[in-house]
């Protein structure tokens, strides 16, 4: 063999040794606050918004998203009830998080999850 093709193959050997899991999927969440409010996050797995309507809630949503292979079951722990996404009430000044693992058709399974954070001026 020549110096270039042991090179080759210790590197092909080295590389497959750090690969890591193909999973992708993110907890994403979408928070929905009053007129004149603010959000940053929206579309990523932490939420915070605030507005100053002085009340107690909001509408927000979670969802699966960037799914790369094919779902067998998705089994949320909190958030949703079932499917891939669900729209919630964000209560405000307390946690509202999001929790699920999926399990794919060739039997790995992930955890995603996320959380969102809501103030009102209070």
């Amino acid at each position: 063999m020549t110096i270039k093709k042991i090179l080759l193959a210790s590197s092909l050997i080295f590389a497959s040794s750090l690969a890591v899991p193909a999973f992708s999927a993110n907890l994403v969440c979408q928070l929905n606050v009053k007129s004149g409010g603010h959000v940053m996050g929206n579309g990523t797995s932490h939420c915070n918004g605030i507005d100053f309507s002085f009340g107690s809630s909001t509408s927000g949503s979670w969802s699966i998203t960037n799914i790369s292979k094919s779902i067998d079951r998705v089994h949320w722990v909190k958030g949703c009830n079932s499917g891939l996404s669900c729209g919630v009430t964000v209560r405000a000044y307390s946690p509202n998080e999001a929790q699920a693992y999926i399990h794919y058709k060739d039997g790995s399974i992930e955890y995603v999850t996320a959380n969102m954070w809501y103030e009102t001026g209070h």
